[in-house]
């Protein structure tokens, strides 16, 4: 039994190794298809892992604390911020206040959702303020100057500089300047978002030691399950919710896009296993003649079949080894050069795991050997008589 796999395996690389253009051709089918899955589930990893983070860091706290269902606002900020204080693992916490309003600039007005912060505190939560389109940011001491969304900008041609009434929902009205536009690539805040200073809106709406959500940072996002049923015990809250909660829509998403993502990355590996599959089957053809001449001589049907098995099995091993090479230096270099995407205002590059090279190989050699079988089955039931006279 060895000595027929030796006999095959020798016989194998004799053929593939004597046509260098075909060994040539297959061999790089295989190479881009498996650097091709890694590429691409990396690529995609990279841009799902940046979009969570950005969301998170826009919008989000690793834990947000919200009134109970049948209020509005969360009472008591002052004591809960100084629970927050003591409890372990919290970095940071930003309270926030949400209200409606409308914006308007010479005759044009917008309805729009005005979201009132603690710039100080809400820097160390969240990048929001950092995703500035165009001017400067606000500071805890700005009394008279808004930031606005950017499309909310568009809509009433306003520009840094200008200055806009803006109505509150408490029936006070008051003219701001606008100090900066807002893009964070989140669709509904880009749309008709007005950001204020949180001491600005208490005064305004007659609000205080009140809030109608409190983002908190932890140490690792990923306590946030861990940490939710402190808070809850700690500070009396029956509304805590996790980052996972608040952006399930977008995990939900990503997790389609990853399976998008695959299917092209199959569809490139099912041509490669297909140009594989017939160019072993025309090399089986043009053979036809040689595996008379060994079958005459003794060798058998299995022994036949291993011998075009083993030439699969032998592109496989080469084509997959060197794809994954191409595939973990392709991934690293988009890791190492990371672009700017102007829609999130953030860098996005790929990301590495050791599991995109497992997956690669195992599915690339996989279905190149597959992609051997009939052609190898093909050749061992050829006729001795017919193929020796070229038939």
């Amino acid at each position: 039994m060895a000595h027929d796999v030796r006999a095959a395996l020798f016989y194998s690389k004799k053929d593939i190794f004597k046509n260098r253009k075909i060994f040539i051709f297959i061999t790089l089918a295989i190479v881009f298809a498996t650097a091709n899955i890694i590429f691409i589930n990396g690529f995609m990893d990279g841009m799902i892992l940046d979009l969570v983070d950005n969301t998170v860091e826009s919008s989000s706290g690793h834990l947000n604390i919200y009134p109970k269902e049948d209020e509005r606002f969360i009472d008591g900020l002052g004591i809960k911020e100084q629970r927050l204080e003591a409890i372990k693992e919290i970095e940071a916490y930003s309270p926030r206040i949400s209200a409606s309003g409308v914006l308007s600039y010479k005759e044009l007005s917008e309805p729009i959702v005005i979201l009132a912060l603690d710039p100080s505190k809400e820097n160390r939560v969240t990048k929001i303020l950092e995703k500035l389109d165009r001017g400067t940011t606000l500071n805890s001491n700005d009394r008279n100057a808004i930031l606005i969304s950017y499309r909310l900008a568009e809509d009433l041609k306003l520009v840094v500089g200008d200055e806009a009434s803006l109505a509150f929902e408490s029936g006070e009205v008051r003219v701001y300047r606008v100090k900066g536009t807002i893009r964070t690539g989140n669709q509904d805040f880009d749309s008709s978002t007005v950001i204020i200073p949180l001491n600005e809106a208490n005064r305004q709406l007659g609000i205080d030691n009140k809030a109608s959500v409190i983002l908190v940072r932890l140490s690792d996002k990923e306590l946030a399950d861990s940490y939710k049923p402190i808070l809850i015990q700690n500070l009396q809250a029956d509304n805590v919710k996790t980052w996972k909660e608040e952006i399930e829509y977008i995990l939900r998403f990503s997790a389609a896009w990853r399976s998008f993502s695959s299917i092209i990355a199959v569809v490139g590996l099912i041509a490669a296993a297909i140009s594989v599959g017939i160019i072993i089957y025309i090399n089986v053809i043009h053979k036809k003649r040689q595996i008379g001449i060994m079958k005459a001589l003794g060798a058998k049907d299995s022994f036949i079949f291993k011998v075009f098995i083993m030439e699969a099995v032998i592109f496989g091993l080469i084509g997959v080894s060197i794809g994954d090479v191409l595939g973990y230096l392709a991934v690293k270099y988009s890791e190492a050069h990371p672009f700017y995407d102007a829609v999130m205002q953030a860098m996005t590059s790929a990301r590495f795991s050791n599991y995109l090279v497992y997956n690669a190989t195992i599915i690339s050699f996989t279905v190149t050997v597959l992609a051997g079988i009939y052609p190898a089955i093909k050749a061992s039931r050829v006729d001795i008589i017919k193929a020796i006279w070229g038939e």
